[in-house]
């Protein structure tokens, strides 16, 4: 659009709105709000950028130079706030460089009449206008002249532009002398100024030479010397001592060693976690658990406390047990975990990693017990919330019992998708409140905010996660469709990790193989919409209700054409390997009900590479799914061995679970195949190519008989296991890590890598830790769990209905 037709815009945008000021900047920031709208036409992203440019730079032209004029700004810029707001139009317009020369003018630098008002909003502002422009020198030259004054010295923000200014800037005018002059000078203030000496040490880790590993040991060295008692060290220190070779890195490590007391000793621990090898022997990391816990033992009468120092040797032993079938390991770990965590209930990183193995180990009654005492509130349903509320449809669909008084799934679930929904108002009030207040640079993320809330990946996953579980429980709903999600707009993903331990650069690797599956994202939500929206029908078709059902077939073909993905996508990713087995059964029966409604003259976009096939032929595809689970089922057993017990774990749970609701799913098939088979077709459209003999129909249905008693037969067997005699015994010689009465060692003195440790040495550290009546109760609530979870497996009886 050219000048004139902008000019015409602009002034016809003024006239249709009141002439008091605060509507100039409404206007200002309605036009901002609409360029960065993304899924608006560019030419209309364009024309409203320009606009806004236009207009706020008149704002700032207007900008008065002297004290009487500044009485009267009218139009002009005359807050903090607007100055961010002209710094978001310039830059989002491309006009950044602009923005960095106003922010170092007069009329609006941190020392002008309106920057003064909030000098570090303008600041801010600068430095990220300067990265941005990628201005380096000019950059770099600011830095140098902030960092040259004390009250700048501990701004991280400052310091990390210097450093990358500095690499990228032409390194003119002596700018290595200049830049080590600054960094040793303001390295020497004492106290130790923290901002400084972490840009030290991330200048010099890029440095490899023998002289600058000298260097980096000597301020490692000063560093640690100076915040050995703060938390933050070790991170701080760990990526710089990675660069440290190992003579240099051996004579750190003697440093430390040098120091005497508690953290000083976790230090030390923490070191020599974090240079375990990937490959590191079971002698190896059980040695550094038991040195670990023994460090943890005393702090228990030695103040400091370190809770930490079990933390690190939970994590030696579930390295034991990475990548291997070792649910006993898991356990022992769990064990120790939940030991310490009674003694430092605040620890929070304790109860998350225990809500974490509980789940893994199929405890998920007491996963949630542990979750509730979190305290997870408002937003943060959004960020960790799918600590607990992953799969939980398939891993704990029924209703709570006095196991977890506090938490029930289905309340849960509601709760994170109310909290989503509800955030959505909450951000609607808080623009109307920065409208009134003028808090223009709030405005811009809470619109933002709504937007990322709008297209949340958990709200998503959550509302798929309710619907499960109501049509497990039976439990009345709505009459509504799930609907599928807009392709053109992508997820947003909220979940976090960055709460979990991460001493190693593997540790969230290692963690990641202890969760309930891979994490779901967009191909999981479109796997598990169209086994939605094909159970939805089938219930609406046989209840007659047709409206739902016209609207749940159309969402219907779409979901088809959503899980049409290249034979090349790795699925597992996203999906366990009984979502991907049930998948392939759920587009079956897509097919089904496509071809049965519509014949073959209209078969969906997502089924015409099948479209040569009949129903018979589906039929015989379904039969043979079925065939190969009840197989499968028949010839593994049941559960996994802990301890000498077969017990469920999440995997087990998992598996009986998401059969049974795909069993329910082909019974109500069955059954409407069998109805409308009783009745004549009305219309040629309406008939199918081939049609299902009764026989075939019978076959699948004795099929889904014979599973669902298979799958109940096997719960039913692991509760048998666990209720044995003698079984509590067993998890209390495990936990107490003593050899089995039987002798064929629930401890593990013989080296089976699938066993946690057994001798004298760990028993006794064990028993020093923790009482016998402690760990009986503790095994106890292990063993109640467990029957609980499978209480709901067996409570899916009767929920399957063939022929009805």
């Amino acid at each position: 659009m050219g000048g004139p037709n902008i000019r015409q815009a602009t002034m016809g945008l003024r006239n249709s709105f009141s002439k008091e000021r605060d509507y100039e900047f409404w206007n200002i920031l309605m036009c901002y709000l609409i360029h960065m709208q993304p899924d608006l036409p560019d030419k209309d992203r364009t024309l409203f950028g320009t606009l806004a440019y236009r207009m706020i730079s008149k704002a700032a032209e207007a900008i008065p130079m002297n004290d009487a004029q500044a009485s009267s700004p009218g139009k002009a810029i005359s807050e903090p706030e607007e100055i961010a707001l002209l710094a978001q139009v310039f830059n989002s317009t491309g006009h950044v460089g602009e923005t960095v020369k106003l922010l170092q003018g007069q009329s609006l630098n941190m020392a002008s009449r309106v920057g003064k008002r909030d000098p570090q909003l303008v600041l801010s502002l600068l430095l990220e206008s300067l990265e941005a422009s990628e201005q380096w020198d000019e950059a770099f030259k600011v830095c140098q002249d902030l960092l040259s004054e004390s009250e700048y010295q501990s701004d991280d923000r400052i310091w990390n532009l210097w450093l990358k200014s500095r690499s990228k800037s032409s390194g003119a005018d002596g700018l290595e002398a200049k830049s080590k002059e600054l960094l040793e000078s303001v390295c020497s203030t004492r106290p130790i100024v923290r901002a400084a000496y972490l840009a030290k040490l991330n200048l010099q880790q890029s440095q490899n030479d023998g002289a600058e590993q000298d260097d980096l040991l000597e301020t490692c060295k000063e560093y640690f010397e100076a915040f050995s008692s703060k938390g933050f060290c070790f991170d701080d220190l760990k990526e710089p001592l990675r660069q440290l070779d190992t003579p240099h890195f051996d004579r750190f490590k003697q440093i430390v060693s040098g120091h005497e007391g508690n953290l000083a000793k976790l230090f030390d621990l923490k070191l020599a976690y974090s240079t375990l090898p990937p490959d590191a022997s079971r002698s190896d990391l059980l040695d550094f658990a038991h040195r670990a816990l023994q460090i943890y033992q005393t702090s228990l009468s030695e103040s400091p406390s370190c809770p930490e120092a079990a933390l690190l040797a939970v994590l030696a032993i579930l390295r034991l047990a990475n990548g291997k079938s070792s649910p006993s390991i898991v356990l022992f770990a769990l064990i120790l975990l939940q030991v310490a965590r009674s003694k430092f209930e605040d620890y929070y990183i304790l109860t998350i990693l225990l809500v974490q193995l509980q789940s893994h180990l199929g405890l998920l009654s007491l996963g949630m017990e542990n979750f509730v005492k979190l305290s997870v509130k408002n937003l943060q349903w959004e960020t960790v919330g799918h600590l607990i509320l992953t799969r939980i449809s398939s891993l704990h669909p029924a209703s709570g019992t006095e196991l977890q008084q506090d938490f029930e799934p289905l309340l849960a679930l509601e709760t994170g998708l109310t909290v989503l929904e509800n955030a959505d108002g909450a951000l609607v009030r808080g623009i109307r409140e920065g409208l009134r207040f003028n808090s223009y640079s709030n405005i811009y993320n809470s619109v933002k905010m709504r937007s990322e809330i709008e297209r949340s990946m958990n709200k998503q996953i959550y509302a798929i996660e309710e619907r499960k579980v109501r049509r497990w429980r039976g439990e009345p709903d709505d009459h509504t469709v799930l609907p599928l999600t807009d392709s053109s707009k992508p997820l947003v993903d909220k979940r976090d990790f960055g709460y979990m331990p991460s001493y190693r650069k593997d540790d969230g690797q290692l963690l990641a193989g202890f969760r309930c599956g891979p994490l779901p994202k967009e191909r999981w939500i479109h796997a598990m919409a169209l086994f939605d929206n094909i159970a939805t029908y089938l219930k609406a078709e046989t209840a007659s209700q047709t409206s739902l059902a016209a609207t749940t077939y159309e969402n219907l073909k779409q979901a088809q054409q959503h899980v049409s993905w290249p034979a090349t996508d790795d699925l597992s990713t996203e999906m366990t390997q009984f979502e991907l087995a049930n998948l392939e059964c759920h587009k079956i029966l897509a097919q089904v009900i496509t071809l049965f409604k519509e014949g073959s003259a209209n078969m969906a976009a997502a089924s015409q590479q099948n479209n040569t096939k009949t129903l018979p032929d589906l039929f015989s595809d379904l039969k043979t799914w079925l065939s190969s689970a009840l197989t499968s089922r028949k010839d593994g057993p049941a559960g996994s061995d802990v301890a000498g017990i077969r017990v469920p774990t999440w995997e087990d749970l998992h598996g009986s679970v998401t059969q049974l609701e795909t069993l329910q799913v082909i019974a109500n098939l069955t059954s409407l195949v069998s109805k409308k088979a009783q009745k004549p077709a009305k219309s040629s459209k309406a008939t199918s190519p081939g049609s299902v003999s009764k026989e075939a129909v019978s076959e699948i249905q004795s099929l889904v008989t014979e599973l669902e008693a298979q799958i109940l037969a096997d719960a039913r067997a692991l509760k048998s296991a666990i209720n044995e005699p003698g079984v509590l015994g067993r998890l209390v010689d495990l936990g107490m890590a003593r050899r089995g009465s039987d002798g064929d060692g629930v401890g593990n003195a013989q080296g089976d890598d699938a066993l946690p440790p057994g001798d004298e040495k760990w028993e006794g550290l064990v028993e020093s830790i923790c009482d016998e009546v402690t760990m009986e109760t503790i095994c106890g609530a292990i063993k109640g769990s467990w029957d609980d979870a499978l209480d709901g497996v067996v409570g899916g009886k009767g929920k399957i209905r063939v022929g009805k």
